[in-house]
This record gives C-alpha cells, sequence and structure tokens, in this order.
C-alpha cells in the first residue's frame, strides 16, 4: 500500500470536501441527462377529458435478455431506470429512450444477470435511490443493500487506508482509519487534526466499492424488507412484512478518491425509528409494500401501500422529531377501505402546474390509479372505453407491481405481460421535448 502523489489542488478538495462531511452537509452526485423517451401511440388511456397516452414501443428486452416479472421500477434523479428483473434475478437499467445501460458491476462480483454479489438465494424484490446516486435493494428478508451508480460511472483510483491525525493536545501523530477518526472527533471534537491521507491501490479493495454491499441488517434476524426509499436528509424509510414501517439514518463509512480527482464515500446505515406500527388505523400498518418519501414545505410526507383491506394507501406526516399523524382525510377517495386489491406500489410526482400527483399500482385490479395530492381520484392509467357510456374495462396491465414517474413519464412495470409500459398524458404530450 502507498500514498498517492497528490497535489496542492487535489489536497485542497481532499481537505475541503472532508470538512463538509463533519459538519454535516450532504454531498449531491450528478449525472448525465438522458434523451427523452420516444413518440407515442395513437391509443389513449384514461377517464374524462385527460387521459393516459400509451407511449410506444414498450421495453421488453435488456442487454439481449427478455424481462421476466418486472416487479419494481425506479428513475434516478439524472433519468436512469432501474427494474427489479425478477424472474431473471437481475436489475435491468434502461435510459429514457429504453437502451440498455452497462452499470460496471463485474461478472464475479455482482453481475446484472445473477446478483451474486447480494447473497445466496436472495432474489430482489423493491429498490430506492436517493440524490446521492445511492442505489438501495431488499429481498423480503432482514438485510438492505446498496450500490453507489456515481461511483461506478466514474471509476476509483484508490480507498483511503488511514489519515494520519495531529493530536493538538499531546503534540504527536497517529493513524487513523476513517471510522476511527470519526470516533476521536465525536469524542473530542477539535483535539485532532488530519495532516495526511494513506490511500490503498490494493485492486480487491478497489473492485469491493464497486460491487453491492450491505447497508444494514436486522441484529434479531426476523424482519421481511419488501420496500425501500431513499429519503431525504440522510435518511433510508423501509417497509416491513412483520408489520413496521421504519427509517434508517446514513452514515460516512469511508472515503475513496475517483479517476476524476474527487472523492466520494461509501456509506452504512442505522436504525432510528419505527414510523410505523401494527394496526388497523389510519396511521398504523399491516403487510406494508411500496414506499415513497416526499418533502413539501418542509415537512416529511411518507407515502406508503400496504395489502391488507384497511386504510390500503396511507400518507403520514412527521412533525418535530418523531412524532408521525395522518396526513390524508378519512373521507377522501384514497381512504376508501375497499378501493384498491393489493396494491404493490406508490410513487408521488410534481407534474407541470406544481400538483404532487400519487400514483398506486392497483394490482390486483390491473391498473393504476392516480390522486391529487389530498387523495382526491383523478384518473385511471391501464383501462380502455369501448364507448363513453360504457365503464372502463382493465385489460391493459397485467397485475403491475411496480410504478415511477419522471418529467412528464409514468412508468409501469408491467408484471404479468413482461414488460415496462410507459404513460404520458394527453395535454401534456405536446409539452414534452422530443415528442
Amino acid at each position: 500500500m502507498r500514498s498517492p502523489e497528490l497535489n496542492n489542488e487535489s489536497n485542497q478538495k481532499v481537505l475541503g470536501i472532508v470538512a463538509i462531511v463533519f459538519i454535516l452537509v450532504v454531498i449531491s452526485a450528478c449525472g448525465t441527462k438522458m434523451e427523452l423517451p420516444s413518440s407515442p401511440a395513437s391509443v389513449s388511456f384514461g377517464s374524462g377529458d385527460t387521459t393516459y397516452i400509451h407511449l410506444a414501443p414498450d421495453w421488453t428486452i435488456n442487454n439481449g435478455i427478455p424481462l421476466n416479472e418486472p416487479c419494481d421500477i425506479v428513475v434516478g434523479p439524472d433519468g436512469y431506470v432501474f427494474v427489479v428483473d425478477r424472474g431473471n434475478e437481475r436489475i435491468a437499467v434502461f435510459d429514457r429512450v429504453g437502451n440498455s445501460i452497462e452499470t460496471g458491476w463485474t461478472d464475479d462480483l455482482a453481475d446484472l444477470d445473477g446478483l451474486e454479489g447480494i447473497g445466496s438465494g436472495d432474489v430482489i424484490e423493491a429498490i430506492g435511490q436517493d440524490e446521492k446516486l445511492n442505489l438501495f435493494m431488499v429481498a423480503g428478508g432482514p438485510t438492505v443493500w446498496y450500490w453507489n451508480q456515481y461511483i461506478n460511472e466514474v471509476g476509483v483510483e484508490s480507498v483511503l487506508d488511514y489519515f494520519v491525525v495531529l493530536d493538538t493536545l499531546e503534540l504527536d501523530t497517529t493513524n487513523a482509519s476513517f471510522t476511527e477518526f470519526v470516533e476521536l472527533e465525536t469524542q473530542t471534537p477539535d483535539r485532532y487534526v488530519i495532516i495526511d491521507f494513506i490511500f490503498s491501490y490494493d485492486p480487491d479493495r478497489i473492485d469491493s466499492v464497486y460491487a453491492p454491499k450491505v447497508f444494514y441488517q436486522d441484529p434479531n434476524g426476523l424482519s421481511k424488507y419488501r420496500g425501500v426509499a431513499g429519503g431525504p436528509d440522510e435518511t433510508v424509510y423501509i417497509t416491513d412484512l412483520t408489520d413496521r414501517v421504519s427509517r434508517l439514518t446514513l452514515n460516512y463509512h469511508n472515503m475513496v478518491m475517483l479517476n476524476n480527482g474527487f472523492v466520494a464515500y461509501t456509506y452504512y446505515g442505522d436504525f432510528e425509528r419505527d414510523i410505523a406500527v401494527h394496526g388497523t388505523g389510519m396511521g398504523t400498518t399491516i403487510d406494508p409494500a411500496g414506499i415513497y418519501v416526499q418533502v413539501q414545505g418542509g415537512q416529511h410526507y411518507i407515502y406508503f401501500s400496504q395489502t391488507e383491506p384497511n386504510f390500503m394507501v396511507q400518507k403520514i406526516r412527521e412533525e418535530g422529531v418523531g412524532n408521525f399523524f395522518s396526513a390524508f382525510s378519512a373521507n377522501t377517495d384514497i381512504m376508501e377501505l375497499e378501493r384498491f386489491s393489493r396494491p404493490m406500489d406508490i410513487w408521488v410526482a410534481e407534474q407541470y402546474l406544481g400538483s404532487n400527483w400519487v400514483f398506486v399500482a392497483d394490482t390486483d385490479s390491473n391498473r393504476v390509479q392516480v390522486f391529487n395530492p389530498v387523495g382526491d381520484f383523478l384518473m385511471y392509467a391501464g383501462g380502455r372505453k369501448t364507448s363513453i357510456a360504457d365503464p372502463e374495462i382493465f385489460d391493459e396491465l397485467v397485475l403491475p407491481e411496480g410504478v415511477a414517474h419522471f418529467e412528464g413519464t409514468l412508468y409501469v412495470a408491467d408484471t404479468g405481460n413482461n414488460r415496462i409500459v410507459r404513460y404520458a398524458l394527453s395535454t401534456d404530450v405536446e409539452n414534452i421535448p422530443g415528442l
């Protein structure tokens, strides 16, 4: 192991970012903007004057392999579309026009076709992504994994081995790993000062940064994590089939030097608190599934779906620290007890008019339901009318388990049809560049 020869400019970059970490300022990764979706088909779906237009073509193949039971979907801040391809035991990645994207995972670590790095016998069920481009994964067991898109795109030059730190009280130096220095800084603030960085070029350590790794493990081994969402303020939210919705905190684990001369970080998660527990009323949960987190007006709102027939789509808000309240009124459409049939996923998106619409994958009803921010029903996606007077027929989708929205496009994991379907509002199609 050896220390890289860093010039003054690089040293300043590293020192500056280390300082930012310890005053808890969020470092946001950036990515490349993707192209926009292809032209729409001529068939429309929905209710009333505004309908959803089915965009063509559907996505059915990734990296030459047909999709098989795609069950969850997220669109990251830069437009990459991640799909849990459950039947193929992989995560498929697309750009916004449907081209397959290579992630940089190597065959002997965590190939997209096998996910060997995730764990023997584990099949990913759900994913979520945060603004740092951390992709979080759960497989129905007691473990949450994560993988960082930005680190894999830029590439790793070296991994921090240890800091050389000066003890300003004793006036001597010592070596400390990243986590050891955090402990020193926490116990005796300002006593220890970093004076050098020693990085490792060990190929095995570098390869380990690229691979998916354990983010959090339930110490009791009893949890069955079914949904995950990257939240704001360095938080991660998970749904647990043992009837809990919980919040984890994001913690810095180590530093890596990237090929572009800047540094990035690896992370681990700590359990913070449960935000919903077992119960049949508003603000409680039984068999939670999908989850989405949003900040509005400085408040955190947590949306989750559940498969038991009691308030199957919920929205709770946090007031103060650790105080959670139901945020949907009991008399709104979205809270009707018999409105959904096994809703497996939920997503919230800002439309062009600034309204935060709520999209629910109403799985066993073969449709997506759309609501306004207070829970009033707006329309369906995935239905068709044979005439204005007839009710909608829901035969476009088959058991859709995942839903996501990005810049005017609605993405649906059409699980039973082994494809990804995209929609746009009939009123918005002309406003989406490239269509």
